[in-house]
């Protein structure tokens, strides 16, 4: 991975143009200052993997945000864009990351291209999902921007738009490597390559995504489970070894499909879309689909909203591979534990919330408040974090954030 970094960093450097004038740098930011809270301590709402979610002691950090980003342009093709933002990723920590860097070649009107540290474009908000002020609600439906959670890709893009008729096309292919913190391991993404397809017309916004991610891990914290199943003579099961590639993050392949349609005439305000990820039938990442629809309508300065979201798993949770009875049960046993407990179960959420738009003041060029309500119906586990026994399936949860941008 360093070496096809380093090869990037080489390119970005080399399109640099000298320059022989002034550069213009132009900056810009945003924040959002969250609180939310659930009332129950059995289960965490957050991002996959999180350790720490919201729950009935509350949580600033796991919505909370703050972004700079600096622009410079050295000419009418040449620019260069670098962001960084304060958050929580995946591990928990709040601090500051880096999370766009990149060059930026403007070919034609409609034709450029990008290097450098880039945020990947695999749902319909992704470009957006840490900027407050651009989204409806609180937090992007998790069911769906759950399904992946890396967004950060080191490599290239293309963006190239087309006018046929009345609509206005977009394509926005990708392609490059990352890595991604979790709370007990770095997972490296040796490749990730994939294609955004947008079309515009008036009020509508239609778009696809599809992209595979390649995954690779040193860490193999089933390797006692593992060396079980591949020492068991093929005599007494014959698809025991075929299972333990199935058990490990390790050399997947992760496909991840989304669809999305936006509809906004400046009263109304339409959101939906359609997402699923697919590893091949691997048991720690199992195949899962999810949906969201929000609908909200502005008066004024006002924008009450509701939004339904559900999140499916659609792969099973045992295995026939390995004999249920014998000497052998007590390993499908333990498999079948494992793969009952990786990847969540159903889940439904159920939000209401109003925004406010707060008049601009001083160098804060817009602001919003919001409050939110959600209630989640989960089938045991669902897709929320740290789950205790005991725990229902059902969450309550109240959050309010203020969101600006200068």
């Amino acid at each position: 991975m360093s070496s096809r970094f380093s090869l990037i960093a080489m390119a970005v450097a080399a399109a640099l143009p000298t320059v022989a004038s002034a550069v213009d740098f132009s900056y810009s930011g945003f924040s959002t200052a969250a609180y939310s809270q659930s009332d129950t301590d059995l289960a965490d709402v957050g991002y996959t993997s999180q350790p720490d979610g919201i729950d009935k002691d509350g949580s600033f950090e796991t919505d909370s945000k703050l972004g700079v980003q600096v622009s410079a342009k050295f000419n009418e093709m040449f620019s260069a864009t670098v962001q960084g933002v304060a958050y929580a990723d995946l591990t928990g920590d709040w601090e500051p990351r880096l999370d766009w860097a990149y060059v930026r070649a403007k070919a034609t009107q409609n034709l450029s291209f990008r290097a450098g540290y880039l945020r990947a474009p695999t749902f319909m908000y992704s470009d957006s999902i840490f900027i407050g002020y651009a989204n409806t609600w609180v937090r992007a439906p998790l069911e769906v921007y759950n399904l992946s959670p890396v967004y950060q890709i080191r490599g290239v893009d293309v963006t190239w738009s087309t006018q046929l008729g009345a609509f206005t096309v977009t394509f926005n292919p990708y392609f490059g490597d990352s890595e991604v913190d979790v709370s007990s391991q770095t997972i490296d993404v040796p490749e990730w390559k994939g294609l955004a397809t947008t079309v515009n017309l008036g009020s509508w916004q239609a778009r696809v995504g599809y992209s595979q991610v390649d995954l690779e891990s040193d860490r193999n914290s089933l390797a006692a489970l593992t060396n079980a199943l591949l020492a068991v003579p093929v005599s007494m099961c014959g698809g025991c070894a075929g299972e333990v590639s199935r058990l490990s993050i390790d050399g997947a392949q992760v496909e991840n499909l989304s669809l999305g349609v936006q509809f906004d005439d400046g009263t109304n305000f339409v959101a939906t879309e359609y997402a699923e990820t697919s590893a091949d039938g691997n048991y720690v990442l199992p195949d899962r689909s999810a949906a969201y629809i929000t609908y909200g309508r502005r008066f004024g300065s006002f924008m009450p909203y509701a939004t339904l979201a559900g999140q499916r798993r659609d792969q099973g949770f045992t295995t026939n591979a390995i004999p249920s009875t014998g000497p052998l049960a007590a390993l499908n046993a333990t498999v079948n534990a494992v793969i009952a407990a990786a990847g969540g179960t159903d889940q439904d959420s159920y939000s209401v919330g109003v925004r406010y738009e707060v008049p601009s003041f001083s160098v804060v060029k817009g602001a919003l408040v919001k409050l939110q309500f959600d209630h989640i119906d989960a089938d045991g586990r669902g897709n929320l974090n740290n789950v205790q026994p005991g725990f229902d399936g059902k969450v309550d949860m109240i959050s309010a954030s203020f969101d600006f941008i200068f």
